[in-house]
């Protein structure tokens, strides 16, 4: 999912005190005094080195990013870096992001290649701390590599902000260094999917394909948790490989339980196979799908295939004509034209690098003291308001007890006919009520 939001000032009226567990000790946040506290209560506190303004001059803010500029994701992680280029170009065109010392600085982005590799994404973390000496790092690709990174952030206490994962555990307290996320997690939005069903179908028989994998097993896990208090059974689970060329056998598997309902934990091409052999099979359940696909992605499914399914949402289509006037999208575009890459891309590739631009320039003007651990208490007290990309009473709020931004999602139908997403009802508000929660399955 993508989204594009605009920022203001919450101001956070005491210190925020978060522990961080790694190398056999955590390190803690520190106060504007240099006091160290901690969430945790871990009495063995390792220092946080004293860096907290490496990568500022009195004018410029360096920043570092890695995603997948080659590979198979290119076309994720290339429109990713070019939509942060646009919003920073906005920011520096307009005199740069003004910080709680009062100066004007423009900021600097260094943009490294990780393949979707973990092992790459971590040494790349590493060369933006130890060689580019960045101030901060901001949308880190994929759950894999920002829980390699993750120790090493800790350890040097550098801010890795507003990640491109839902993984659940990128709001772990005990983790402040490496977060909030930039996406809803994937356990709330299984949650949300798992309420909604209740409230429509509450003897509903389902089937479920899940990818075997963390991100799999957080959207079962969640959806389990929202099921919960009614009679809806699940009848049958199969699970795929990432890797695994066609998930044909197991949606055959499933067609035959006759379930009424089908939820489809599958992300990109493989969703859409899923969905295609759905409809080949004559099996004519009611569909949920997984919010790893965007519309676009939609409308490449088989005549018939996937109309009516049902898919938790949080942002207006930038890819739609019809939202090109919102104010947000509006901004978006006149700068994605103008930055090198931009007319290349669909615009909705390059809105999560826009929105974690956005919020990362949030952070900077909103902490109480110039240095990393001020940005990374402002990450953790937000109010997020403004023209942006989410839909209407979508909250996005932060916490010294609430590590996830997005908490809300719009339930929406798949109109093939008409190539959109159609709203269903009002917003499911989980903001507050949303704690941490470890996957165990």
């Amino acid at each position: 999912m993508t989204s594009i939001s605009r920022m203001r000032l919450f101001a956070a009226a005491a210190l925020l005190s978060l522990g961080v567990t790694a190398c056999g000790g955590s390190a803690a946040l520190t106060g504007a005094s240099g006091a160290q506290s901690s969430g945790s209560g871990d009495p063995a506190l390792a220092e946080c080195p004293d860096n907290g303004t490496v990568g500022l001059t009195d004018t410029t803010i360096k920043l570092g990013v890695s995603q997948p500029l080659s590979g198979p994701l290119v076309a994720v992680g290339g429109g990713f870096v070019v939509g942060m280029n646009a919003y920073f170009n906005y920011v520096n065109g307009n005199g740069g992001v003004k910080g709680p010392d009062g100066k004007q600085r423009k900021i600097e982005l260094v943009a490294k290649d990780d393949q979707y590799v973990a092992t790459k994404t971590k040494a790349n973390v590493s060369a933006l701390i130890n060689e580019e000496k960045v101030f901060a790092l901001l949308g880190l690709f994929g759950t894999s590599g920002n829980l390699a990174a993750r120790p090493l952030l800790a350890q040097e206490c550098v801010p890795s902000l507003f990640a491109t994962s839902g993984a659940p555990e990128l709001g772990n307290p005990d983790y402040p260094w490496g977060g909030p996320a930039g996406s809803i997690s994937y356990l709330l939005e299984a949650r949300a999917s798992g309420e909604y069903l209740k409230s429509v179908n509450p003897n509903a028989k389902v089937a479920i394909l899940y990818q075997d994998d963390d991100l799999g097993r957080a959207y079962l896990q969640g959806f389990k948790k929202g099921i919960e208090g009614s009679n809806i059974s699940i009848v049958k689970t199969e699970s795929f490989e990432s890797t695994d060329p066609d998930v044909g056998n197991q949606i055959t598997s499933l067609a035959a339980t006759g379930a009424d309902t089908f939820y489809d934990i599958a992300i990109g091409l493989q969703a859409l196979q899923a969905l295609n052999h759905v409809h080949a099979s004559g099996w004519k359940p009611q569909i949920i799908q997984a919010a790893q696909v965007g519309l676009s992605l939609l409308k490449k499914l088989e005549p018939g295939a996937g109309d009516g399914l049902i898919m938790a949402g949080v942002s207006y289509d930038a890819d739609d004509p019809d939202n090109a006037d919102l104010p947000g999208i509006k901004l978006f575009l006149d700068w994605l034209k103008k930055t090198p890459g931009g007319e290349k891309i669909l615009p909705s590739t390059a809105t999560a690098g826009w929105t974690a631009a956005m919020f990362m320039t949030w952070a900077i003007e909103n902490a109480e003291t110039m240095d990393r651990a001020g940005v990374m208490r402002a990450a953790h007290n937000m109010d997020f308001t403004g023209p942006n990309f989410y839909l209407p009473g979508i909250k996005l709020v932060t916490g010294p007890d609430d590590h996830y931004l997005i908490e809300g999602v719009v339930q929406q139908k798949l109109d093939r006919k008409a190539g959109k997403l159609i709203r269903l009802g009002e917003v499911q508000d989980f903001n507050g009520a949303n704690p941490y929660e470890k996957i165990t399955g």
